[in-house]
């Protein structure tokens, strides 16, 4: 299945909290291959913001965590 994501950037997901949100919604970005611009576009973050979050190095601040969750629910 091509992806536009690479293998690297999948590692990392696969290897950060799967109980945080943002690499939950990047689990979902890469099955469904939504780009990380339109994520960051959506939020109103930059591309930087959400690898954060995907890679569990931040998480989703207080502002962004119930759209975020409603995404999440959204895309499953």
């Amino acid at each position: 299945m091509p992806t536009g994501y690479s293998l690297t950037t999948i590692k990392t997901i696969d290897d950060a909290d799967q109980k945080l949100l943002g690499v939950r919604l990047a689990q979902l970005c890469v099955r469904l291959d939504i780009p990380v611009k339109d994520i960051a576009k959506y939020f109103g973050v930059s591309r930087v913001t959400v690898y954060n979050w995907f890679s569990g190095v931040s998480v989703v601040s207080d502002k962004h965590q119930d759209r975020m969750s409603e995404l999440i629910k959204k895309l499953a």
